[in-house]
């Protein structure tokens, strides 16, 4: 792949919370059009990870790149505008607010037309918040909620869509139907970074898999390599 291929690169990243370090040199690429799946245990700095390619860290070393262009030091706001757009599970809703309120409040940086128009085919893409379009966020079922935070996330265009676990508490036949969007979303040429602990979920949905242990990254290789790996499944499904 070539530098205009990448979509995203994070290269010997350092980053602490307070005198704790949790990453250590961790080196990430993704090329446009792929799906790279983070796995590890708890605590092995994936979600960390994500915030600094979202924005919302800034590290003490190393650099982040989009397109190219360095935006170590760019605001998360700013990072939305350029495609960067993050979606955490079970927490990315405003719970007060109804399904149609939290979508209105998502497209904030759109004009009334443009706003109404992101928020049906967010809507099309998920009717079950269509019909339920009057109900608390607080009032849907765990599964919904994880729908309509993916639905904010997407009514910005992403070029590059970063999900911190995309599955988590989810009953299995949510966890597929997730699974069936993620893939669309795919096959539609959308780059993807998915936080995934769930490993046969991971497998299904990534090109590529980049397993981190302790804040480095272990290993990183296609999905089909990462199945034929038995250490690091052994790690990844047991912590150790």
């Amino acid at each position: 792949m070539t530098a205009a291929e990448t979509a995203l690169a994070v290269r010997d990243v350092d980053f602490s919370y307070g005198r704790v370090q949790v990453l250590f040199g961790v080196g990430l690429t993704v090329f446009k059009g792929e799906t790279v799946a983070l796995l590890g245990a708890n605590g092995a700095g994936k979600s960390t990870l994500l915030r600094l390619v979202s924005g919302l860290s800034a590290p003490d070393r190393g650099d982040v790149l989009h397109n190219g262009d360095d935006v170590t030091r760019l605001p998360a706001e700013q990072r939305v505008r350029r495609g960067i757009v993050q979606v955490t599970g079970g927490a990315a809703t405003f719970p007060p607010l109804s399904v149609h309120e939290n979508l209105r409040a998502g497209a904030y940086m759109y004009g009334r037309a443009e706003a109404a128009r992101r928020i049906e085919r967010a809507f099309e893409l998920f009717p079950v918040l269509a019909e339920r379009r009057t109900a608390r966020a607080a009032d849907l079922s765990g599964g919904q909620q994880q729908m309509l935070a993916l639905a904010l996330g997407l009514m910005h265009d992403p070029e590059v869509l970063v999900i911190d676990e995309l599955t988590l508490g989810l009953a299995p036949l949510v966890v597929q139907q997730m699974v069936d969007v993620i893939r669309d979303l795919r096959e539609q040429g959308l780059t993807m970074v998915i936080v995934e602990h769930t490993i046969e979920v991971a497998l299904e949905i990534a090109d590529r898999a980049v397993f981190m242990e302790k804040g480095q990254v272990r290993f990183a290789g296609t999905a089909t390599e990462f199945a034929e790996r038995p250490d690091l499944l052994r790690v990844a499904f047991l912590g150790g």
